[in-house]
This record gives structure tokens, sequence and C-alpha cells, in this order.
């Protein structure tokens, strides 16, 4: 399902962050004068990035050891309506509504979702523990050490956001105009984006759903 581009995208940022923690120290210290703290600091930086990639691969393995019935569940999940109710989908559910699977096939796919989730939660709980950078020559830096196949996924996804975004460009332009319109108490802190859209009356049923 959609869990693989996600992660795969977490570990992108998470390669990221370690370059720049890494990158962090290199400029907090002269050459060869990096102090003892630093290096410990970037030593449990790789240690944690260490951590996550063993928890990337046993999710690899999950999927893996099942792909069949996964693809089985991608299928179903592209066969569905545009007025699916995406944002509350529920994959468990999902999958125990599923004709074409047998109950041993849906109890499968159901521990594999306990043991996926398992995983997610380890890993976030790596990913808060990795330090915070909003320095963007670092960013910058940290980039050209990233991973070059890490690099091409974030590229593809780049693109494929883009396109869905030029393909209803003209939609999104009167969204945007409606949202600079918005008045200055406007209660910017609580923006639901999927709920404005639906807010706005000049735009047709259809063209909210697109």
């Amino acid at each position: 399902m959609k869990k693989k581009t996600v992660w795969s995208l977490l570990l992108a940022l998470a390669m990221t962050v370690t370059a720049i923690g890494a990158s962090t120290a290199a400029f907090a210290a002269a050459p060869n004068q990096a102090e003892p703290q630093t290096l410990i600091a970037t030593e449990n930086e790789d240690a944690i990035w260490d951590q996550i990639e063993a928890l990337e691969e046993k999710s690899d393995a999950v999927f893996q050891r099942n792909e069949a019935l996964w693809d089985k569940v991608d299928e179903a999940c592209n066969a569905l309506p545009d007025d699916y109710d995406f944002e509350n989908f529920d994959e468990a559910a999902f999958i125990r509504n599923m004709t074409t699977l047998t109950e041993a096939e849906k109890e499968t796919l159901l521990n594999d979702i306990k043991e996926l989730n398992e995983l997610d939660a380890q890993m976030e709980k790596l990913y808060g523990q990795l330090p915070a950078c909003d320095n963007m020559p670092l960013y910058e830096k940290a980039l050209e050490k990233a991973d070059p196949k890490v690099l091409d996924e974030i590229d593809t996804l780049e693109q494929e956001y883009d396109r869905l975004c030029e393909k209803n460009a003209d939609l999104w332009d009167k969204v945007d105009e409606a949202y600079f319109n918005l008045p200055d108490d406007y209660d910017f802190d609580n923006y639901d984006e999927a709920a404005f859209i639906r807010s706005l009356s000049f735009l047709t049923d259809a063209e909210r759903t697109r």
C-alpha cells in the first residue's frame, strides 16, 4: 500500500537530517579539533540511522513475504470510486470487507498490518531522536551527501506532485485567490485545506472532488 512510499520519503529525510548533524559538527569545530561531545553526538546519530535502516529492511521483508496478497489489496484500492471517503480510510476494515480474499488470507494481512504498525512506531521514535536543523546552507550540503537513489525517489515524488498541481492549475488558482482574501482574524492555526475547499461556493461538486 502507500506505506512503502511514505517510509521511503521518511527514510530520505532521515538521511538528510543525519548528514546535517554531521555537517553541523564540522562547521562547529576547526579542522582536526572537533570536541569529544561533538564526536559522540555524531556517533549517536549514526547508531540511530543504523537502527532505522534495520527496521526498514524488516518492513520490506513483511511486504515481500505476502507480496501477492498486497497486490490484490492495491488492485482493489485502485478500483475505488473517486467519491470514496479516502480521508477516513481504514486499511484493516477494508481488507476484512474484501471478497477476493479468503478468511485465512485476510488474517495473514491483518497480522502483517499489526507487525508493520509496530515497526512504524519504533521508527517514528527513532526519528524523534534525530536533531532538527533549519539552516539551509547545511541542508543543501547534506543533500550533496545523501544516497543518490533516495534523491531520485524524492525527485520522482516531487514530479508527481507537480503533475497533479498542474493538472488542475486553474482550480488551484481559484483556491489560492480565495485563501489570500481571507480576513486577518481568520483562524489560520486550525486551517483545514479540505474543509476550506468544500466551503468554496464558486466551485462545483465535480471541481471539489478532482
